[in-house]
């Protein structure tokens, strides 16, 4: 996920929920002269038919419905807010992890760039980086050989980012480590259809639907041992920081 930064709150979504923030505020000079001219032209009609107090009831009800209108309206919002909501279900599905062992951190920063990890999962089973996607229930995942689209948007196209959050963190860890690091790409996906009984892949990456992600990874072959996880933990927390601040 592509995002500036700026201040918001930390942990799961906090990037994107400042992306939330930021797109409520674009446009809003000229959201309010729109609304204060609609609030007017209410309340003068108001006036004149029923007087001053059904004015100022008119012009309350119409600008509370129009600010409810536009901020649903508003697709850069929706976006966003939808991927807030999706990364923080992730997070809470995650959690029983680290009862098992596993460190999991959520919205964290790569040293160049102005990409964020949604979530870094470090344990047993190995280095984890989870990409969460929250889409309509309309789209469905659906492959014809070796392709596999979501809706109209291309398998291809959807690992790019995973992909890319992969090797950064990959080439950060081993930097600070001093040797290789092995890390598995996920894609976490709410909302749209999917196949249940089998794992989708493309050029690697499993596409799952979010609940199940918890899981395929606690089912992936032991290769760290508790010492390991406890280091790489320790350099991602170092190497890795949290994408936003409070």
């Amino acid at each position: 996920m592509i995002i500036p930064r700026s201040a918001a709150r930390t942990g799961a979504g906090a990037s994107a929920y400042a992306q939330y923030v930021t797109a409520m505020r674009e446009g809003r000079s000229r959201r309010l002269l729109i609304r204060s001219g609609l609030v007017a032209a209410a309340a003068v009609v108001a006036a004149l038919a029923w007087g001053w107090v059904a004015a100022v009831v008119v012009a309350v009800v119409v600008g509370v419905a129009d600010t409810v209108y536009r901020w649903r309206r508003h697709e850069a919002v929706r976006t966003w807010r939808k991927g807030a909501i999706g990364e923080r279900r992730t997070a809470r599905m995650l959690r029983p992890l680290g009862r098992r062992g596993y460190t999991v951190l959520h919205d964290r920063a790569l040293p160049s760039g102005r990409a964020n990890v949604d979530h870094l999962v470090i344990g047993a089973t190995g280095v984890f980086v989870v990409d969460s996607k929250h889409w309509a229930k309309e789209r469905r995942l659906t492959r014809r050989g070796r392709y596999v689209r979501v809706g109209r948007t291309s398998g291809d196209r959807l690992v790019q980012a995973v992909v890319y959050e992969r090797q950064a963190v990959a080439a950060a860890l081993a930097q600070s480590l001093g040797r290789p690091v092995e890390v598995t790409p996920v894609l976490a996906v709410h909302g749209a259809r999917m196949p249940l009984l089998r794992v989708t892949k493309v050029e690697g990456v499993p596409i799952l639907q979010a609940p199940q992600v918890r899981g395929w990874i606690g089912r992936q072959p032991a290769r760290l041992s508790a010492a390991e996880v406890a280091t790489i933990a320790a350099v991602a927390e170092r190497v890795l920081p949290p994408y936003t601040t409070s």
